[in-house]
This record gives C-alpha cells, structure tokens and sequence, in this order.
C-alpha cells in the first residue's frame, strides 16, 4: 500500500522523445513495481506498443494499453500544480538542483488535491532548457565516477522514493495553481508590461523572464492567480481609461 502524501493515481510520469520502446516497456514495469499507473509520451521516436511490451512484461502491460501520445509538453501539462523534471547536467539555468529526497519533501507539502508531473528527457540528450522552464524542481540523481543511469533506472529510483513518502499534514491546504492558470497570468503580466511600456527592445523577454521565475518561485494557489489576473485586468483597463 503506497504511502505518497498524494494518491500515486494523480502523480503522472512524462517521458520526452524517448527513444527506444524498449525503454519505454522497462520503465512501464519499474512504474507497475512502486504503484504507479498513468504514463504519458510526448514525441516518441519510435512508438511501437508491441515492442513496448516485451519489456514491460505482461504485469505492466495495461499501463502500455493506457499510455496516451502527445506532441506538445505544454499542453499535456496544463492540468498540472506540480511539475518536477529531472536532469543530470548542470548550468546557469539548472541552479537549485535536488535530491530524490528533497522532491519527496516538496511533494509531502502538497495537498491531496494536487496533481504531479515527473519529466524524464530522451536518453541521448535528456530535457532542453525550454522543457525546463516548466518545472518546478529539477532533480538529479547523484552518483560517483560514472553518472550514467537508464531511463528505466531513473524512472525506478523516483518512484520507489514518492511510493514511500509519509502520509502529508498538510490535509486541509489548497492545490496550487496548475500550469493552465499559470500561463494565463504569465500572459497577463506581459500585457501589463507592454501597457506601461517596460521593455527592452535588445532583449524582449528580459522582463517577462524575471517576472515568470518570481511567480513561480512564490509557489501561487490557484485563487492567488485569480487575484492577479483580476488586478492586471482593472489596472490595464485604468491605464487605457486615462490614455483616453
């Protein structure tokens, strides 16, 4: 019985263009041996399900029948509060790297109420620095001399550490925005920045990027996105009122 502070039914595993089915298969079975179920693929480069399934065994088969198929990470990611994406590599915009169990930590914060995504990139090159910046934490597995781990390995090690999490206290808290309210506000700051003309011509996204790290950063429930899309709203509608 899984003791995740979230039900391991709203905690979704992503893999991003994997390759090869067979590692598709392989990660479908160390999933069905920690308890988890819900497998999505975003762009895969080979999506035979038949091959998936050699690896999987027929224990894991009816997380291969169940899988769905996407081609945007975006939009599959829409109704997530929570989104961690693992990484090995290191960089000016993969600072605040964490554990296993550190993620567990940030997960046993969440209400029962959440939904979660963990990424996991292509096996060659792993997630992009524009898949990133969808995250919430980035997480890497720590090893000695030799840091290469399979996908299957990895998918394994995160979900043996959340089916272990302790129930979480925080029972009575409200869910986190999801990445769909998100984006709406994201939107809405950058209208307001173009509405009082904050901009820098050399570099369009200069502002917009500082906003959108705070914002996340500041861990927003989903009524805390309502108040600032309602604020941006009648400050804008102000701001063309006295343009008038």
């Amino acid at each position: 019985m899984s003791l995740s502070p979230i039900p391991t039914q709203q905690i979704s595993i992503i893999l991003v263009r994997p390759r090869y089915p067979e590692n598709i298969g392989s990660a479908a079975r160390a999933m069905m041996n920690m308890g988890f179920s819900e497998l999505i693929l975003v762009n895969p480069l080979e999506p035979d399900q038949e091959r998936m399934r050699k690896t999987a065994t027929h224990h894991a088969a009816g997380i291969i029948d169940t899988l769905t198929i996407h081609d945007s990470l975006e939009e599959v990611l829409k109704p997530y509060t929570f989104v961690a994406a693992t990484t090995t590599r290191k960089g000016k915009k993969r600072q605040g790297l964490i554990s296993p169990h550190g993620l567990v930590e940030r997960v046993g914060t969440l209400s029962p109420e959440d939904k979660v995504a963990i990424l996991f990139g292509s096996e060659d090159k792993g997630l992009t620095n524009e898949e990133l910046r969808f995250a919430d934490a980035l997480v890497t597995i720590s090893t000695l001399d030799f840091s290469s781990i399979n996908l299957a390995q990895a998918v394994m090690i995160l979900c043996y550490e959340l089916s272990r999490t302790p129930p979480s206290e925080n029972k009575n808290a409200l869910r986190l925005a999801n990445k769909k309210e998100i984006g709406k506000m994201f939107d809405a700051v950058e209208a307001l920045l173009c509405a009082i003309d904050l901009h820098n011509p050399e570099n369009p996204d200069h502002w917009p990027a500082r906003f959108r790290k705070l914002l996340t950063r500041a861990g927003l429930r989903a009524g805390d996105t309502a108040l600032v899309l309602d604020f941006i709203g009648k400050t804008i509608k102000k701001l063309k009122g006295a343009e008038g």
